[in-house]
C-alpha cells in the first residue's frame, strides 16, 4: 500500500468570512477519530466590542494573545500583543505526539508572526511530513505571503455561507489520509 503524502491544508478568506468556523467545525467532526493537537483563536468581547484575542488549544488551555488593554511596544492596530503565551503554550500544542497528528493553527497572521518562535515551528511544520491544516490571513507580506504561497499546501478561500461545504471537503481529505487502516482506533 502505498503513504499518501501528509496533507498541508491552508484556509484563507476575508475577516468574518468563517475561516475559524470552518476549522472547528472539522475538529467537532474528527474529534475521537484522528489525533490532533494545535489551538485555534478566539474574539473577546466585552459590551459588544470586540477587545481582542486568545488562543484556545485543542485539550482546553487558553491563553491571551492580544488586548486593547495591553501595554507595550508590540502592537497591531488598537491592540498590545502578548507573545508569552503564544510561545509557552501555544507551541507546546504545535507539537505532535505522532507523525499521524493533526497540527491545527488558528490563525497564521501578523500579531502570531511577531514571534520568531512561532514562525519557526510554522516553517518546520509545512517543511515536514506532518498533518497540517491552519488559516492564514488573506493579506499579508513576508511571512504571511510566504504561507500562503506555500507549495507543499493546498489554499481554500472561504467565502461567506461556505463554511459547512468547506468542513465537509475537508474532513473528507484529511480522513483519507489520516484514518488509520480499519477505521478509528
Amino acid at each position: 500500500m502505498i503513504a499518501l503524502p501528509a496533507p498541508k491544508i491552508l484556509l484563507t478568506g476575508n475577516p468574518g468570512a468563517g475561516k475559524t468556523t470552518t476549522v472547528n467545525r472539522v475538529i467537532e467532526r474528527l474529534r475521537g477519530t484522528i489525533d490532533m493537537t494545535g489551538f485555534v483563536s478566539d474574539e473577546l468581547r466585552e459590551g459588544g466590542r470586540r477587545v481582542g484575542f486568545r488562543g484556545r488549544t485543542l485539550d482546553g488551555r487558553e491563553f491571551l494573545l492580544a488586548h486593547v488593554r495591553n501595554s507595550g511596544d508590540a502592537r497591531i492596530g488598537p491592540y498590545g500583543v502578548d507573545l508569552g503565551g503564544l510561545e509557552t503554550i501555544g507551541l507546546e500544542a504545535l507539537t505532535p505526539s505522532s507523525a499521524r497528528t493533526l497540527v491545527v493553527v488558528d490563525e497564521i497572521g501578523k500579531m502570531e508572526c511577531l514571534s520568531d518562535a512561532f514562525k519557526a515551528r510554522v516553517a518546520a511544520l509545512l517543511a515536514d511530513d506532518m498533518p497540517f491544516l491552519a488559516t492564514v490571513a488573506a493579506v499579508g507580506v513576508g511571512f504571511v505571503k510566504h504561507v500562503r504561497q506555500n507549495p507543499r499546501a493546498k489554499l481554500f478561500t472561504v467565502a461567506r455561507g461556505g463554511s459547512e461545504r468547506m468542513a465537509d471537503e475537508i474532513v473528507r481529505t484529511l480522513t483519507r489520509a489520516l484514518m488509520p487502516p480499519g477505521g478509528p482506533r
